[in-house]
């Protein structure tokens, strides 16, 4: 049809990719389809090409006819981090924030691509929540939709194109909860702002779905807890996307297990009943981030988060006769210039001279004054709003199960960041598998078991002792 205009989202995670494609008529957007693909092996620079060619059969069996595309990823490929953008200018503020980004996140800056979330001002200082993503992942997602024949049109968030949770203008604390069969992604904000954004695994892929809703509602207890909201009163306002498909009455029981603390709405009802034309059946319900990732693309809103086109890090183009002008320019300045500097050197030599004797003089005073910010920047990583020990206690905490049959008994953590972990199991499987979970994070190294033993006397407990290195989440 003339001026419709129709595209395809691609919520793309590391066991596969959801499909929806989305026109947009008489200003409502409307799925004419939906699919799903599993992915063989996972999404790689050896294997991107051949899951691309994968989805390209998978699209034409399925009559996907829009070859413009929008792919959205998940939190777990990304790092994000609340920073204070100064007042200034579009253009100037993409510097100072790739300043910023640079010195926030330990990857080198090469092999991470910038964007950030939020409404800056020229006049006043403004919080936005910086994001970053691998280069490698883009470049891999790339090649993939080039051998699928797709045109891809942006790279953003898929929890972030839920508009209609984070379009909110009030102060209060609001949450976002996106849930997959293995993970979830939860989103907390204050007047329209981003506030925090987190990927948290789940267990029981296969679990009976008042099981499930139990997982859930600790999750979302403990979330809210460490999403710093608390001086508020409550109930918080929590909305849930559920993507599972097979979870019917999720929501009534969620409310029945948080109420009257927390209160949990169905976003998924919300956006199928006002945004997009959506018949609620299972595979629609599992296609709810692609629909959402494709709605950017069809009307006046744009993805809040653009890795392939960020602003932080764009490179500006200008014609060849600017550059040419400009060329000129400076070299008149430079002749003009240098005759100055000449002119001025003699005059400087006795300044130097008399400014290199009183440095040397204040030498031991600049020594003693890099000592004690040395140490005030230690003791202000432990009282900042996210202290070490705080982060280590968390990444820790979520390789515990949620039931208990693992438990800290006590907890260690040097200045170097060298820690202990002692504590007792009801068997040895249980300390095996938070072993493991603790080895395999990124957040830990040379993770080293010291004992495993029984605990005395009549008790069948295991005693345990683990050390780590702990280096937090890059």
């Amino acid at each position: 049809m003339l001026g419709t205009r129709t595209v395809l989202g691609l919520a793309l995670d590391e066991f596969g990719i959801v499909v929806a494609e989305v026109a947009a008529r008489a200003g409502r957007p409307q799925v004419r389809r939906v699919g799903q693909l599993a992915f063989e092996g996972r999404l790689s620079a050896e294997t991107a090409t051949e899951l691309g060619q994968q989805l390209r059969q998978f699209l034409r069996a399925n009559h996907f006819s829009s070859r413009h595309a929008i792919v959205g990823i998940p939190t777990k490929w990304i790092v994000a981090k609340e920073i204070l953008a100064p007042p200034a200018g579009a253009d100037a503020m993409a510097g100072m924030l790739g300043i910023q980004a640079e010195r926030a996140f330990s990857l080198n800056a090469s092999e991470l691509i910038f964007d950030y979330f939020g409404r800056t001002s020229t006049s006043e200082p403004s919080k936005v929540m910086l994001l970053a993503a691998r280069r490698q992942i883009v470049d891999e997602i790339k090649k993939l939709t080039l051998a699928a024949g797709l045109q891809v049109q942006s790279v953003t968030v898929s929890a972030l194109a839920f508009g209609k949770i984070l379009s909110g203008a009030g102060p209060e604390m609001r949450y976002g909860l996106y849930a997959r069969p293995t993970y979830c992604e939860f989103w907390s904000q204050a007047n329209g702002r981003l506030r925090s954004i987190k990927h948290v695994p789940m267990a029981g892929a296969d679990a009976m779905p008042s099981d499930r809703a139990e997982l859930l509602t600790l999750a979302i207890q403990r979330l809210i807890l460490l999403a710093g909201g608390q001086d508020q009163a409550p109930p918080h306002q929590v909305t849930v996307y559920d993507a599972d498909g097979r979870s019917d009455g999720l929501i009534d029981r969620l409310n029945m297990q948080l109420k009257p603390h927390i209160t949990v709405s169905d976003g998924r009802a919300g956006l199928l009943s006002e945004r997009v034309n959506l018949s609620g059946g299972p595979e629609d319900t599992q296609s709810i981030a692609a629909a959402a990732v494709a709605i950017t693309g069809v009307g006046a809103e744009k993805p809040a988060v653009d890795f392939l086109n960020p602003r932080i890090g764009r490179k500006k183009t200008s014609s060849r006769k600017r550059v040419t002008t400009w060329a000129a320019v400076a070299g008149i300045v430079a002749v003009a210039l240098v005759g100055a500097v000449v002119a001025d050197w003699q005059i400087k030599r006795s300044d130097i001279a008399m400014y290199s004797q009183q440095l040397e003089a204040m030498s031991d005073d600049v020594e003693a004054a890099r000592e004690m910010m040395q140490r005030m920047s230690y003791a202000n990583s432990w009282t900042s709003q996210k202290p070490v020990f705080l982060d280590c206690l968390r990444q820790l905490t979520d390789a515990f199960p949620q039931r208990g049959s693992i438990w800290a008994t006590s907890l260690a953590l040097s200045e170097t960041a060298q820690g202990s972990l002692v504590g007792k199991a009801v068997d040895e499987q249980s300390f095996y598998d938070v072993l493991n979970k603790i080895k395999e994070s990124e957040a830990f190294s040379n993770v080293t078991m010291m004992y495993l033993r029984d605990a005395g006397g009549s008790s069948r407990e295991k005693e345990f002792a683990v050390t780590f290195k702990f280096q937090g989440v890059r």
